[in-house]
């Protein structure tokens, strides 16, 4: 059966009610935050809480799939030999999570008991983090997952420091390491 497409009162509501989360995670852990409170905070209904979501819990994964699902990244992953278009690409992404700065810093934190870091990891070793020197695929798993790792720790430390280098400048790094781990230099 094909999905249905959500009218804009539908998003419009989903949205408030992400808004609300994060705004209570803001200085809350999960586990205190009630569906009232969201309710509360986002002017909706119980009853329409319930109608999207069980728990704040699945609120929380679908916010973080909405991150997620909006990080720009390119249609087809630029050949992995083209340096200034991955660095366009990963520069495009690190903006992106300085534009969300908020709400990234929100999502990695303790507070929020999320698996966003893991998911984020899932999402940059899918197809975010080329490779093409190495044949053995076990070998490549592992090494995408060390540079997942390594980019997500990058990240939490560059908001957590108010950004004291540009986008470009940590896609430079993110691209730089990744080309070392990758090459066994």
């Amino acid at each position: 059966m094909p999905e249905k497409r959500e009218n804009r009162r539908v998003r419009m509501t989903k949205r408030l009610m992400k808004d609300a989360l994060l705004e209570l995670l803001e200085n809350n852990e999960l586990v205190n935050i009630s569906v009232t409170a969201i309710c509360k905070t986002a002017d909706v209904h119980r009853s329409t809480f319930y109608k999207h979501y069980s728990d704040p819990a699945d609120l929380l994964r679908d916010t973080e799939q909405d991150f997620l699902d909006r990080i720009p990244v390119p249609s087809l992953l630029p050949d992995s030999q083209d340096q200034e278009k991955l660095l366009e690409s990963t520069t495009a992404f690190f903006d992106y999570v300085k534009e969300n700065e908020k709400a990234f810093r929100i999502l990695f934190s303790e507070k929020a008991e999320s698996s966003f870091s893991s998911r984020m990891v899932d999402f940059l070793c899918s197809g975010f983090i080329p490779f093409s020197d190495e044949s053995d695929e076990t070998a490549v798993r592992f090494i995408r997952l060390y540079i997942a790792n390594g980019t997500v720790g990058m990240m939490r430390e560059w908001i957590s420091a108010g950004f004291p280098v540009s986008s470009r400048r940590i896609a430079e790094m993110m691209y730089f390491l990744s080309r070392k781990i990758s090459a066994g230099e």
